[in-house]
């Protein structure tokens, strides 16, 4: 159809998400829950099939958590199965069994501990499901084909498909638009910003979905090895449908991927050749080459980007998918609360802060599974991890300018000659931050267990709640992660004794911006319980779950969470608390 005469950009006040794939829909859902205004459209002209970025690690599930997603995501989700591996070259003995990550038991701090697995379309579905519940859907076939800003909006030209036609033209100004569509989508290439990293051409894989019958669903299975030639099949949720990965010197990656029955004949040759395996219809195939590569900054002024669109990674240690639904929770809290004029626009100046060091030590650690996963002949090393620092728990912005931790000092200040004469506190927090910057540890590998602002904030269960009781005590209990959430701050202020003056601190957080913070007083067991007016929540820590996971020094007693799940502040009372809302709030 003929285009429309467009003479200037029509003004919206929804915020567009350019692409609809997991990173896409958090951002979106995230801002509507805190009642922002999204448009989302997506470039294909149907929802993505295919297992892809399979693997949910348990900091990913705390988040989905917060946005009221868990319980259908683990519902629909399986264990990550243990792995068979064979010997060769007929393919049918058991050499061994290995767990590719082991089954941990949860903790009050840490209620998911294990990655689960289940397949983006699926995931997706879930996350579509509750974006609808707002009334919004993902528009197919709608593509960006140019953007532009000023400093008050960010304008896109946006053309609708239908089948090979163009449909209609349209040029749209947002308060703000996030890029989400994936390392070859346009919103990158638009803003010029350049991938800073390398393309490995030596470790091609493919990779995809087929049907098998014939072979165990208990398992993960596994063929050779990465170095000379590797064939693996993974069940997934759905029965008799495998993830498979084949690699190897000697495969044809770009012929194979493109031939159905030649790449079912290399899966067998690959398998030892049994009959009693029957490679059926594929869901989907792609030929993969790793890429371990970012962008050097994640957006500026009005436009953003979030996952594959800034960082693109090799398939090793299922960090990929992970990272970008953690990039979108850092930004849209911030941004949301900048589109509703309660925050400066330069709090998403933290957005490159504290998401770039977080993706290059991502980069880091898969390039080395990768390395170790084609240069060894041992199939643990094959693309996942065992636990530790990349289950993601330990991810950290402790370095961050707006974040605050008045346990210790991170800068002496006794150590500072001739600090009298500076009466400037912007100077001396600057020298706190170029300190904080030097000492980053991303992934909180070397951490020693202590609780800092900038941390994972920890869950706490079997909190009874005081305000709801009776004769015979509390009518109900909470945990904190049902109290922490997208759409809010939450302070928690720990009490030991009703001789504590925590009057002042409650006083400066109820001066922040209406429904911005929820308050939680968390009494000590046994201690006796304050008559609190104008909290949220007073809750006995009958357990001492939320004592041991809190456990904070130097006279610190208010614990300030972030809307996505991190310790803004550690601080000791009602002046630290203003000063953290100070970096937040305009």
């Amino acid at each position: 159809m003929p285009e429309p005469d467009i003479t200037s950009p029509r003004q919206t006040p929804e915020v567009l998400v350019v692409g609809a794939g997991p990173s896409g829909l958090v951002a979106a859902l995230t801002l509507l829950r805190n009642g922002v205004p999204v448009r989302i459209i997506d470039k294909a002209a149907e929802h993505r099939i295919g297992q892809r970025g399979a693997g949910i690690m348990p900091r990913s599930l705390e988040l989905f958590h917060q946005i009221g997603v868990a319980h259908e995501i683990t519902k629909r989700a399986i264990t990550t199965p243990v792995v068979k591996l064979y010997e060769m070259p007929e393919g049918r003995k058991a050499l061994r069994t290995f767990e590719m990550s082991p089954v941990l038991d949860a903790t009050p701090s840490c209620p998911y501990m294990n990655i689960l697995m289940l397949g983006q379309d699926h995931l997706e579905e879930v996350l579509r499901a509750s974006l609808a519940e707002y009334g919004v859907q993902a528009e197919l076939a709608t593509e960006v084909v140019a953007l532009s800003q000023t400093p008050d909006y960010a304008t896109a030209t946006i053309v609708k498909y239908a089948g090979t036609d163009r449909e209609a033209r349209e040029i749209v100004s947002h308060p703000f638009i996030i890029g989400t569509d994936g390392a070859r989508g346009v919103c990158r290439k638009l803003l010029n910003m350049t991938f800073l990293g390398e393309t490995r051409n030596v470790e091609n894989l493919i990779i995809g979905d087929i049907m098998v019958e014939g072979l165990e669903g208990d398992y993960w299975h596994m063929w050779g090895d990465a170095s000379t030639s590797m064939v693996s099949l993974r069940p997934t949720e759905t029965p008799n449908l495998f993830n498979f990965m084949l690699a190897g010197k000697d495969v044809n990656h770009r012929e194979l991927s493109k031939d159905e029955d030649g790449l079912r004949a290399a899966l067998t040759a690959g398998t030892g050749g049994q009959d009693h395996l029957v490679f059926g219809d594929f869901r989907w195939v792609s030929h993969y080459r790793p890429n371990m590569r970012m962008v050097d900054k994640f957006g500026e002024g009005r436009i953003f980007l979030a996952g594959d669109s800034a960082h693109v990674h090799s398939p090793t240690g299922g960090q990929g998918l992970n990272t970008g639904i953690q990039d979108s929770f850092n930004l849209t809290w911030k941004l949301a609360l900048v589109y509703k004029g309660l925050s400066p626009l330069s709090l998403l100046d933290s957005y490159n802060e504290e998401r770039l060091p977080v993706i290059a030590e991502m980069l880091n650690q898969t390039t080395t599974l990768l390395n170790q996963t084609f240069r060894s002949r041992k199939a643990e090393s094959a693309g996942w991890v065992k636990g530790g620092s990349l289950l993601q728990l330990g991810v950290n912005y402790r370095w961050s300018s707006i974040v605050i931790d008045e346990q210790q000092s991170d800068y002496d200040l006794e150590d500072i000659d001739e600090l009298d004469e500076f009466d400037d506190d912007d100077w001396v927090e600057e020298q706190q931050a170029a300190q904080r910057r030097a000492a980053v540890d991303s992934y909180g590998v070397g951490f020693d267990g202590s609780l800092r602002a900038g941390d994972r904030a920890p869950d706490a269960p079997d909190l009874s709640d005081t305000q709801l009781s009776d004769e015979h005590g509390p009518l109900c209990s909470h945990s904190l992660f049902d109290l922490f959430g997208a759409t809010h701050h939450t302070a928690l202020v720990f009490v030991e004794s009703p001789e504590q003056s925590y009057a002042p601190v409650i006083k400066a957080l109820r001066q922040q911006p209406r429904n911005t913070t929820r308050i939680v007083i968390i009494v000590r067991s046994g201690a006796l319980v304050p008559s609190v007016r104008g909290v949220q929540y007073v809750l006995e820590d009958d357990l001492d779950h939320a004592s041991r996971a809190y456990t904070v020094q130097g006279g610190c007693d208010t614990v300030i969470v972030r809307p996505d799940g991190m310790v803004g502040g550690i601080v000791r009372g009602a002046e630290g608390v203003k000063r953290y809302f100070r970096r937040i709030f305009a």
